[in-house]
């Protein structure tokens, strides 16, 4: 994707102000049943980074800016249009009549709370650090807001599609506070909530008012199954209607079945190897960038991906997707060597090896089981002795990763926020103070400082091509590869899956 090109064609399109959609057709009708493979910590868009949170949440709130799923590109959703007056400043116009699910008014003074909460540092929202270029959102009018950025800021458009970021209602929250705003969310999206049994099943109700047109399925039921066999019976059952993370060797049964069918295609999504280099966790041999690479040289990245995934990933050699802003395709993976993997740590004083603990977490890598399996043999060829450590509930994963827990080596995965830029991974990951930030630099502080405040996307693309090259080089993470979502769907519904990881089941349709 280059920067330039997608540019130009955000500022073509928001300033075209589409319309919004038709109303359906029809009334909303029917139920469908959706399985994933763990809960949300809370309905709180604003205070969690977990996927399955996201992809609820995206059914009850909205964006300032959404995708066009054909190109990918940021287009117009409850920001009819965005424009630049200064390099600084931008200016967004709002759709008008706009409610919220309690009737309250969408307007400028719903954004900038939106924004002026997640920036509030007493809030501790997780996803505080993609919004510290914001210097101030200043009301102009009803439906007129300004955003003012500390520097230029020039991922704009694709921020505000983010994924965390829908839009909450000032005076619900002022009212209720956000612990009941955390189990009772109102947003202004195609759906409204209904009910959520934790660690059971979300529901929600299609919003009859939405101001794009009722969605046409009345009610989504997120079902959380844990077990990839038990989805794939119940959807072959009827009890499910979408599942999603279908591991590559179940492909050929579900299209064989006549009752449901696969959907599959890239996704942001990358897995890699997080080591804990800063010791942050608890001080273990891989404080030492010796021991860093001979964990890269051991593990076979290609083998994964072939045996274990059918193929259905993309390498990654710095951790970045292809399909991001700032990927460079000139970096090179470390090459499978267990006899150099096993030089490097009798050269760091560890002849014998070494014990570590090995993270893992359900939800959102494909087939995590027999990865981490593989993984932990191929470390183990070369004497590093794996202590397993599973989390089945992803809140629980997600706490103790922000909470300075996991030491060692933890098996993660990232899906961007679903924006296609590399400061969507990188930020949070290496820049000093962020909460998932286990390997640190000055110079890395820096090269993303200015990687964020530069507009021109040739010095932007620089800046990462020298941070990936420098993250290699010391070892940081073993980065593996980026996943295909496979979903199945039954074979009554037209539903596709996504490259941004966001299962739009409010845009399914009914077939005839």
């Amino acid at each position: 994707m280059h920067t330039s090109r997608v540019f130009v064609a955000v500022i073509l399109t928001l300033a075209l102000g589409l319309p919004a959609a038709g109303p359906a057709a029809a009334a909303p009708r029917g139920r469908v049943v959706v399985a994933l493979g763990s809960d949300t910590s809370t309905m709180d868009p604003h205070m969690h980074t977990e996927r399955m949170g996201i992809i609820m949440n995206q059914h009850i709130f909205d964006t300032l800016l959404a995708r066009d799923t054909k190109t990918w590109q940021p287009i117009p959703h409850l920001a009819e249009a965005i424009k630049n007056v200064s390099p600084t400043t931008w200016e967004l116009r709002l759709r008008k009549g706009v409610k919220f699910h309690n009737g309250e008014p969408f307007n400028a003074e719903s954004v900038k709370f939106s924004f002026d909460r997640v920036l509030n540092p007493e809030q501790k929202s997780p996803i505080r650090g993609n919004f510290t270029w914001v210097k101030s959102v200043d009301v102009v009018d009803e439906h007129t807001v300004r955003i003012v950025t500390e520097k230029p800021y020039p991922a704009i458009h694709e921020i505000l599609t983010f994924g965390n970021f829908g839009m909450v209602p000032p005076r619900y929250i002022k009212e209720k506070g956000d612990a009941h705003f955390a189990r009772n969310p109102v947003g202004t999206g195609p759906y409204r909530f209904v009910e959520w049994r934790k660690g059971e099943r979300t529901t929600v109700g299609a919003n009859d008012q939405y101001w794009k047109g009722a969605p046409a399925i009345k009610t989504i039921v997120f079902r959380v199954i844990p077990e990839t066999a038990t989805q794939i019976a119940e959807l072959l059952s009827g009890g499910v209607d979408i599942i999603r993370a279908l591991p590559p060797d179940q492909i050929p049964a579900i299209e064989k079945s006549g009752i449901a069918r696969v959907t599959a295609t890239k996704i942001l999504r990358v897995v890699f190897l997080q080591l804990d280099g800063d010791g942050r966790a608890g001080k273990t041999p891989l404080t030492d960038v010796k021991v860093r690479r001979a964990v890269n040289h051991a593990v076979n990245v290609d083998e994964i991906m072939q045996k274990v995934l059918g193929g259905m990933a993309v390498r990654t050699p710095a951790g970045t997707n292809p399909m991001a802003f700032g990927f460079d395709p000139a970096i090179k993976p470390y090459a499978y060597d267990p006899e150099a993997a096993k030089r490097l740590l009798a050269e760091a004083g560890f002849p014998n090896g070494f014990e570590v603990t090995l993270n893992t977490y359900a939800g959102s890598i494909v087939n995590v089981d027999q990865v981490g399996q593989a993984t932990m043999g191929y470390l183990g060829k070369v004497g590093v002795k794996v202590k397993p450590r599973h989390f089945a509930d992803v809140g629980q994963y997600l706490a103790n990763f922000r909470g300075s827990k996991l030491d060692g080596i933890t098996m993660a995965s990232w899906g961007y926020n679903s924006v296609f830029d590399s400061d969507f991974i990188y930020y949070i990951h290496f820049h000093t103070g962020q909460p998932y930030t286990y390997n640190s630099a000055k110079e890395m502080d820096q090269w993303l400082e200015e990687a964020r405040a530069t507009v021109d996307p040739r010095k932007r693309q620089e800046l990462y091509s020298r941070f990936q090259r420098f993250i290699v080089d010391q070892a940081y993470w073993v980065p593996m590869y980026a996943q295909f979502t496979i979903e199945a769907a039954s074979t009554k519904l037209n539903y596709e899956a996504s490259s941004d990881e966001i299962m739009r089941v409010y845009a399914a349709t009914w077939k005839p």
